[in-house]
């Protein structure tokens, strides 16, 4: 009987989160960045394949980070464009050799540069 019972609550829990967008998820970026410990382990988590080792704070930013290249963040909310932006930001100001990882992680051909660069640029991205 109990069985019957999870499975509608995760099929419950599964709805709510298909309703819930990528716009809905917020993330303090500025605390991310008052830590180096935690953007090193963030860029780490950005650049390896898998998320298993990530942090959860880390995981919501690497998606926000594949959308960014992927649709300039389309399905993110203008907060969320201009966390990215400042993650991205810091990253290429402060350190350069994981900006250029990050950038070969995610947009090897450089297409998504091409494409959206200029408004990368005006966010304070150096590419």
């Amino acid at each position: 009987m109990a069985r019957p019972h999870l499975l509608v609550l995760l099929a419950a829990v599964a709805m709510v989160a298909a309703q819930n967008p990528l716009s809905q998820i917020h993330v303090d970026m500025d605390a991310l960045l008052a830590d180096p410990a935690k953007v090193d382990a963030a860029v780490q988590c950005f650049v390896q394949d898998g998320d298993d080792s990530c942090e959860p704070l880390a995981k919501i930013i690497k998606s926000l980070i594949s959308e960014m290249v992927k649709t300039n963040c389309a399905e993110c909310s203008e907060p969320q464009k201009d966390d990215v932006a400042k993650f991205l930001s810091y990253v290429s100001k402060n350190k350069p050799d994981d900006m250029k990882k990050l950038l070969t992680k995610y947009d090897p051909s450089g297409e998504a540069v091409a494409k959206y660069g200029d408004n990368w640029r005006a966010r304070g991205v150096n590419l």
